[in-house]
């Protein structure tokens, strides 16, 4: 094989590891965001509950040991890069440098099924496409390194590639390039394990954030909890038996409900085993609720009333998801058009009318209303774990907090 045909090949590769790089990269700032709640909408790369980066990156699966998978996959990727601009082309180094990548490119080949199947298919139901682009850029690295054996053996390709017939001797790279390679390994990794403190510092109000998390501990025990009435039209999620009990009082025309529920979109799917969450009723709107003295959010009590509809279809969560996620603002003014297309999957127009007719929708409102009322719930979202408010923004850190107060104090 010509050198410059070898030159080409590993240009090839590094631009598949700068690919892989840059996308890790950028997962990792996306997950750091939305584990310190500081994304608040979905990302321009999820289009529904089936391909959800939120929901993937938000997730518990989405670090080893505190560890944020995208930090692995970005110094994984970079790792590739130095080896290979390490050696000369067409030398034994380069040769041994070529098996050596075959070899992380399988175990990560692996590692990248076991996320795609075991965690984001058969675990979440959903899938990352930043992610599963990832997984492209190192398969794509792969096939190459893989073509570059084939060109030199053409009839013994896997053995050349993952064999090879020379023995592993360091003594055949220049010290030099070993000792530049780990200094330059070594400053990237502290800047990767870097990105998410410097983020942090740029959350303003982080460190209220930890001061209110102490405070709400000091006062988890202390608090009585509260009887919250459950009813049939209730939006359940979760497991029933968890130790941790979540009731969210929401608005569907609240611009604050709106960060809730992506909290709650992002956050639910891995953590339905280990907790029971119900949504309840609370539009802040003078048409079904008494304290509000004057029109406030037009719609937000026939939202409420197609939420009861929702519920008795089965399809409360994914009304939940359009509605909050879906639905811009000012969409619902001029009309339900909008409104009805993009609810189609739940109800056919007629339904939407039938619902909005039926006096039981208004009363199973209004009940949720009084429910509310009685815990002295004066403004949405009003979130109770345990039959205790909660003080806290809701995150992935806070989630795995309250997960474990439950699980230590019931």
């Amino acid at each position: 094989m010509s050198e410059r045909k070898l030159k080409q090949l590993s240009l090839i590769q590094i631009g598949f590891s700068l690919f892989g790089a840059a996308l890790s990269l950028y997962l990792l700032v996306h997950h750091t965001r939305v584990k310190l709640g500081i994304q608040d909408s979905s990302s321009f790369c999820s289009f529904g509950r089936m391909a959800d980066c939120d929901i993937v990156n938000a997730s518990k699966y989405s670090e080893v040991s505190g560890v944020p998978l995208a930090s692995l996959g970005a110094f994984y990727f970079f790792l590739l890069i130095v080896l290979g601009l390490v050696a000369q082309p067409n030398t034994p180094p380069s040769k041994l440098i070529n098996r050596l990548t075959a070899w992380l490119g399988v175990l990560a080949l692996v590692f990248d099924i076991f996320l795609l199947v075991g965690v984001q298919w058969l675990t979440l139901g959903s899938f990352c496409l930043l992610c599963i682009l990832t997984y492209f850029a190192n398969l794509g690295h792969l096939a190459v390194g893989f073509y570059r054996s084939y060109l030199e053996k053409p009839s013994h390709p896997f053995q050349n590639l993952f064999w090879g017939d020379s023995p592993w001797r360091l003594e055949q790279f220049s010290k030099r390039r070993i000792a530049l390679s780990f200094s330059i390994l070594i400053i990237f990794g502290f800047l990767i394990a870097a990105i998410p403190s410097w983020i942090q510092t740029k959350a303003s109000d982080w460190e209220n954030k930890k001061l209110g998390v102490e405070e709400f501990s000091k006062q988890w025990r202390q608090t009585p909890p509260s009887e919250i009435k459950s009813n049939s039209w209730d939006g359940n999620y979760g497991n029933p038996q968890a130790k941790l009990k979540l009731v969210v009082f929401s608005d569907f025309q609240c611009p604050f409900c709106k960060k809730a529920a992506f909290s709650l979109h992002t956050l639910l799917p891995s953590f339905k085993d280990d907790l029971y969450v119900t949504f309840k009723h609370f539009p802040l709107d003078s048409s079904c609720n008494p304290i509000v003295p004057r029109p406030m959010h037009l719609y937000a009590c026939s939202l409420a009333r197609l939420g009861t509809c929702a519920s008795e279809k089965g399809k409360f969560w994914d009304y939940h998801d359009i509605v909050f996620m879906d639905l811009e603002d000012g969409e619902l003014e001029g009309g339900w058009d909008k409104l009805r297309k993009k609810l189609s999957s739940i109800f056919t127009s007629e339904e939407i009318d039938v619902c909005l007719k039926k006096e039981s929708s208004l009363e199973q409102v209004r009940e949720d209303i009084q429910i509310g009322l009685d815990l002295g719930i004066s403004g949405t979202p009003a979130l109770f774990v345990n039959g205790r408010a909660l003080t806290i923004p809701l995150d992935l850190e806070t989630l795995r907090y309250l997960i474990k107060l439950a699980k230590e104090n019931g």
